[in-house]
């Protein structure tokens, strides 16, 4: 646990630009999450404005390599990136497999770029709420481009678009990934769809976005989400993808979206700290031996008393919180 004159002196070195202490702040964040007030007490003065790009999409669609490509043509324009991969939980360890910081070798040794990878922990949606901090942090950095590649399960989709000022939504041929996406209301975030893996086809699932995105009631923003077809191994195509980046980034910052999203990430923010919060109670209250014994009583004397048990429990949580009072 680190004391309170080691986070004066991390925070000293990440003013430096030392990328280390940036890791060991980052570290901090995740592993006690109650240090967070102390560390950012520092940054208040910071008034740098990172532009995020979330990148989602189901798994083994090649949004790790996809990134990559991105990052090495943003490079180009000398910009510093901080990305962050959040990775699915490895359920023997609790950490996160780690496989996309391997697709992204080739760039993370570039002194412009600094990669961290997450484990989702089970949190739900598959962003971990260490993200949200980090990305303040990559901010006080200087980062002029923020990645946020997601687990691509479940809410993650949609809790991206809480995050970030340009949401790509990525698929490839083959996968179904368009028939699934209008079942469940996922083109509603995209601001860019990309079919990936163009090398294998994709014109028929390109046709069936458009078609989608024809059919979707018009957006009040203005914007039309392109179509990108990439090969991201190639590199084919993404040029493109990042012209529409570009465009999409002009098209938000000229109007009122920009803003309207910065203030849905930060009111985000605040929604995930009181959940936070109103979870550390819970469990302090709520005595786990009683849980496990409750349970082994259900299954002894039947399964349907589950709502009574709880109610029961619940009950005493509230006479507690009363007299934490």
């Amino acid at each position: 646990m680190a004391k309170k004159y080691d986070i004066d002196v991390l925070v000293q070195r990440f003013k430096e630009g030392d990328k280390i202490a940036l890791a060991r702040l980052i570290t901090l964040i995740e592993n006690e999450p109650e240090k967070a007030a102390e560390i950012f007490k520092n940054f208040q003065e910071s008034n740098h404005d990172s532009y995020i790009i979330g990148i989602t999409g189901s798994p083994g669609v090649g949004k790790s390599t996809l990134t990559k490509s991105i990052t090495k043509l943003l490079l180009e324009k000398d910009k510093k990136i901080g990305i962050i991969s959040v990775d699915p939980t490895s359920p023997f360890t609790g950490g996160a497999f780690l496989g996309d910081r391997v697709r992204m070798t080739e760039v993370s040794l570039h002194p412009n770029v600094f990669i961290r990878s997450l484990a989702s922990r089970g949190y739900r949606g598959g962003i971990s709420r260490a993200v949200l901090d980090i990305t303040l942090l990559y901010e006080a950095f200087g980062m002029d481009y923020i990645i946020i590649e997601t687990v691509g399960v479940g809410q993650s989709e949609f809790e991206i678009y809480n995050l970030a000022y340009t949401v790509i939504v990525v698929m490839v041929p083959g996968y179904g990934d368009a028939i699934q996406m209008q079942k469940a209301g996922i083109i509603e975030i995209g601001d860019i769809y990309d079919v990936n893996k163009k090398d294998l086809g994709g014109e028929d699932i390109a046709a069936q976005i458009d078609m989608m995105l024809d059919d979707s009631s018009e957006s009040q923003s203005g914007w039309r989400p392109p179509i990108a077809m990439t090969n991201s191994i190639t590199g084919e195509g993404v040029e493109e993808l990042v012209e529409y980046i570009y465009d999409h980034k002009e098209h938000v910052e000229l109007s009122d979206i920009l803003q309207e999203r910065k203030k849905n990430r930060f009111a985000y923010k605040i929604r995930e700290l009181l959940y936070y919060r109103i979870d550390r109670i819970l469990q302090s209250l709520i005595n786990q031996d009683q849980i496990e014994e409750l349970s082994s009583s259900i299954i002894r004397d039947g399964k349907f008393r589950i709502y009574d048990e709880v109610h029961d429990i619940f009950s005493n949580v509230k006479f507690e919180m009363k007299k934490e009072k």
